[in-house]
């Protein structure tokens, strides 16, 4: 099992890489159609799409993770 604070961490760093990853698979898509290429640019666009849905599933798991991590954290009394 996965201590609860290096899943955040991962889910964090999956949360803020995948857009980049998907720009650059974007931009490459493009290129290899520009160059005539379109059985990979199609290849990359599935592969974007999945980068995408993990994307998503990452935001929901770092905001379940974060919940969690506050409703286990003690109550101060103000």
């Amino acid at each position: 099992m996965m201590d609860p604070r290096t899943a955040v961490k991962l889910l964090l760093v999956l949360v803020l890489g995948l857009p980049l990853v998907q720009a650059v698979l974007g931009w490459v898509g493009g290129l290899l159609t520009a160059m005539g290429d379109g059985s990979a640019e199609t290849i990359l666009g599935h592969v974007n799409t999945a980068a995408g849905i993990v994307w998503l599933l990452s935001v929901v798991g770092l905001l379940v993770m974060l919940a969690i991590r506050s409703l286990d954290e003690p109550h101060e009394p103000e």
